[in-house]
């Protein structure tokens, strides 16, 4: 299922809202944690920043993307239901487009142990995606995962523990992978740990 959006994302530059996020970290070199690291792009942009990164994805395909890795980079294969989220311990949380794959069970305790797991003024970075959103109406387009959409109220309480520095919602019309049309609705955010 997978692999052809790997396949596309596997050449792109790490997302800006990650660089964006990098800069307000309190550490140059810390520890990091990439949640749906996939072609580890991002994994790979922080360990040359000079973090420890844990890279999470259970989707078999990313381990292709694991192999030769920076010594900096501890790839795991599993879910986010999975990972242990140690205290205190991240000074960087990324979840890039995948927060979503979680479902709805559990999701409001699956961020508080994220929050959890982030040092004092750390920094969580990633995207919920709002209800507006076309899977959220018509349906997801793989039965076997139950996709987690917000609104913005949602969002702000879910953030409520962090001081948000930035969010940002976006609506756009475009299509998937597949070229299939597609309404995009996201909450964008960089948050920080008090």
């Amino acid at each position: 299922m997978w692999k052809k959006y790997y396949k596309k994302h596997e050449k792109r530059e790490p997302r800006k809202q990650l660089v964006r996020a990098v800069n307000f970290c309190h550490v140059k070199k810390g520890n990091a944690l990439d949640l749906g690291s996939g072609t580890m792009i991002e994994s790979k942009f922080l360990a040359r920043k000079g973090f420890n990164v844990v890279a999470i994805d259970h989707a078999p395909e990313s381990k292709k993307y694991a192999k030769n890795i920076s010594k900096k980079i501890t790839f795991k294969n599993i879910s986010f239901k999975e990972y242990n989220y140690p205290k205190n311990t991240f000074d960087l949380i990324t979840s890039q487009l995948s927060l979503h794959l979680y479902g709805y069970k559990g999701f409001n305790l699956f961020i508080k142990r994220i929050i959890n797991s982030l040092k004092p003024k750390g920094i969580f970075v990633g995207q919920f995606f709002g209800v507006n959103d076309s899977w959220n109406t018509e349906g997801v387009p793989f039965p076997k995962y139950d996709y987690v959409f917000h609104t913005k109220r949602q969002v702000l309480k879910l953030l409520s523990p962090l001081k948000i520095l930035e969010l940002e919602e976006k609506e756009k019309d475009g299509k998937t992978i597949h070229g299939v049309p597609h309404h995009w609705h996201m909450f964008h955010f960089i948050a920080r740990k008090r």
